[in-house]
């Protein structure tokens, strides 16, 4: 049994959202739309014909019968040299842990001492 083709609808945002309803702006979100001329691929399915139906007057909607996959392909310069960059401690700063061992031992000694000048 041969498996029937899903037609997919190209669906593109040609109006701004600005003065429109929550619930408009909401199904435009839910469809994928983030601004104008942004455009996504769905399947031709009964809700997204009703969300599409509730913003027809901000979107476009085309029938597509193949979609091919396009990745972006940006332009890579060569690197030369990677270099780890620190986050550079003022002077004279301790760590967290460094200061509380310092004040443990701290307590320890004056603990010590006050044995000590008391005997």
């Amino acid at each position: 049994m041969a498996k029937a083709s899903i037609k997919t609808l190209k669906i593109t945002q040609v109006k701004s959202l600005i003065g429109h309803t929550k619930d408009q702006r909401a199904t435009l979100k839910a469809l994928g739309l983030k601004r104008i001329r942004h455009a996504v691929f769905k399947e031709d399915r009964p809700e997204i014909r009703g969300m599409i139906r509730k913003v027809s007057h901000l979107i476009e909607v085309t029938e597509v019968t193949e979609v091919t996959k396009v990745t972006e392909v940006t332009k890579v310069t060569k690197v030369t040299e990677v270099t780890k960059v620190t986050k550079a401690k003022p002077v004279g700063a301790t760590s967290v842990a460094h200061r509380s061992k310092k004040a443990a031992n701290a307590s320890i000694g004056s603990r010590t001492r006050k044995k000590t000048d008391e005997t």
